[in-house]
């Protein structure tokens, strides 16, 4: 079809005919127009809706280039083209600029537009337009009469439509583009009057040529502009993914430090507080040269754990007491250097790595709270796995207090990571009975859904 349109259009051309001439150029403009933002909408997959629309009415405008050809039969074309041009550009200009009739008025005004396209065909066929006329409500040459009634009602359905399409558009001119809904609504008020005229005067022949010039360059324009007002719709969308982007990218940074930052304080705060008290110690016991050198070598080894602690946590690695091992024997490494006694009870046995790190890091906040603030000599590490959950209590024998969870900020995030695994945190402390910290962890893997 479209190389048999071609075809004969460049032989309509070589005729020579002036006026024929003029219509197959204003005829391929339009298909040219039409076509282009009918490809370049369809390829962007951001508006193909409108781009099927688009490229509907360049076959329209290209079939009827070759209308001259075909003498009557080109007559009936033309009938049948402009009342479908007319309701397709109805259909562009109701979806601008979602792509789609979003209200309820867009679907009636669609709807309208598609009931009243069969009443047009038929008034156009009974008095068709000039084969060469690339009018769509064309304006008639002086003497047309406005007989009988169905040509009148087929001109006021297109006369209502437009002007509805008009206030449409102009209605929601804060929402469409404007660069869109200004030549939609010029269009509309040139096919309301081209619509209108003929029913209550004859027009002269200059009103016939100015008023379907107009409308022929309003037809023409309103492809680029509808491409150009997606393109700054695209730009702006561009922009608003960008700003999210980097708004993403700064949170991310941001709960990467965070991340860093607690499983420091969880994790290497107790080496380095270890170090610090058997510093103390040392110093306390200087003269007795053989215990001092015994608490300075283990300061020594606890700031060198710490170290390497600290190195691994910053590349995000786990801390390396889990490192290849249960986490029975991971609290061994951790409380092995603690000054004061510590006692694990229960060894559970194959818990995933994500609850063990949570696990060890209670248990290191836990026995650092007890250390620096609660001065106790003893704590108590109970674990078990009940329910394919795990247990975990840390009691000590401090001074205690009368502080609940949440007023332990340094727990909240302990609090926080227990609760991203489904568990919980409880806090029991009482002034000179002890603290008692409590954790369950659900163990089940995350096709499975476990209660603890």
């Amino acid at each position: 079809m479209l190389g048999g349109s071609l075809v004969a259009t460049i032989r309509v051309i070589q005729s020579g005919d002036p006026e024929t001439t003029l219509f197959v150029a204003t005829a391929l403009a339009l298909v040219c127009s039409y076509g282009t933002a009918g490809m370049i909408l369809i390829g962007s997959t951001a508006n193909p809706l409108t781009g099927m629309l688009f490229f509907a009415v360049a076959m329209v405008w290209l079939a009827r280039s070759t209308g001259p050809l075909h003498g009557v039969s080109g007559t009936g074309m033309a009938a049948v083209a402009h009342p479908l041009v007319w309701t397709l550009l109805v259909a562009i200009l109701v979806t601008q600029p979602h792509s789609g009739a979003r209200t309820r008025a867009d679907r009636i005004l669609l709807a309208a537009a598609l009931g009243g396209l069969p009443l047009l065909i038929v008034e156009s066929r009974a008095a068709p337009a000039s084969p060469i006329d690339p009018c769509l409500a064309c304006l008639p040459e002086p003497g047309w009469a406005a007989e009988p009634y169905q040509a009148v009602a087929a001109r006021l359905v297109v006369s209502v439509v437009a002007i509805w399409l008009a206030v449409h558009l102009i209605r929601r001119w804060q929402r469409a583009q404007r660069i869109v809904a200004l030549p939609g609504v010029l269009i509309c008020l040139q096919v309301s009057a081209a619509a209108v005229v003929p029913l209550l005067t004859t027009p002269s022949h200059v009103a016939w040529l100015v008023g379907n010039a107009a409308g022929v360059v309003l037809q023409i324009l309103i492809p680029p502009l509808v491409l150009l007002a997606n393109a700054r719709g695209w730009q702006a969308d561009a922009a608003l993914w960008e700003r999210r982007y980097e708004q993403e990218a700064r949170n991310g940074r941001h709960r990467a430090r965070s991340e860093i930052e607690r499983d420091l304080h969880d994790g290497a705060q107790l080496r380095l507080i270890n170090a610090t008290l058997l510093l103390q110690m040392a110093r306390k016991t200087i003269r007795d040269t053989a215990e001092a050198d015994a608490h300075l070598d283990t300061a020594v080894t606890e700031l060198t754990m710490a170290l390497t602690e600290l190195r691994l946590l910053s590349r995000g690695l786990r801390p390396p007491a889990l490192d290849r091992r249960e986490l029975h024997e991971a609290l061994v490494a951790l409380t092995a250097n603690t000054p004061v006694t510590v006692r694990i009870e229960g060894r559970p046995r194959l818990v995933p790595r994500e609850v063990a790190e949570a696990a060890y890091f209670v248990v290191a906040e836990a026995l650092t709270n007890a250390v620096r603030h609660g001065g106790a000599s003893t704590v108590v590490i109970r674990m078990r796995m009940e329910q394919n959950c795990l247990h975990l209590e840390v009691c000590d024998d401090g001074s205690g207090s009368t502080r609940t969870l949440d007023d332990q900020d340094c727990l909240s995030h302990l609090s926080r990571r227990a609760e991203a695994l489904g568990g919980r945190l409880e806090l029991e402390s009482r002034p000179g009975v002890g603290t008692t910290l409590r954790t369950v962890i659900p163990c089940a893997s995350s096709s499975q859904t476990t209660r603890c």
